[in-house]
């Protein structure tokens, strides 16, 4: 599978995931009975469902500028596991630590965006 299919795949899973835990928050027996946690699971969806389509983005602009590194997708997919994955847990859990893994995730996901700006406004390496 080609690096544009991966990102694209992983785009896609991450999606799916984004609705379902979407759907999980606001109806299932695990749903936040706080304003607090609701505000939660809102931003991690909304964050989720975010950079899921970016990832899809960046799968798709890859395709067409393959001489590009994967370092976007990379911070992309990390980002979006570590921040989004500890608010999940906030919400879900009774274990608060992960919060602690929210701003590494956000700087990751600040990675992405600010490489993807780079890969698209500096010129691409040319293959021999």
């Amino acid at each position: 599978m080609t690096a544009p299919r991966i990102w694209l795949f992983l785009g896609i899973v991450n999606a799916l995931q984004a609705v379902i835990l979407a759907a999980a928050g606001a109806h299932g027996p695990m749903a936040p009975t706080t304003p607090f946690l609701q505000h939660i699971l809102s931003t991690a969806s909304l964050f989720h469902l975010i950079h899921s389509l970016a990832m899809i983005q960046f799968g798709l602009w890859l395709a067409q500028n393959p001489n590009h590194n994967n370092f976007t997708g990379i911070f992309f997919l990390t980002g979006t596991v570590l921040f989004v994955g500890s608010l999940y847990a906030l919400v879900f859990t009774t274990i608060t630590f992960p919060g602690l893994l929210t701003p590494i995730g956000g700087a990751l996901l600040m990675l992405g965006w600010i490489t993807l700006g780079l890969q698209v406004a500096l010129p691409s390496k040319k293959q021999p």
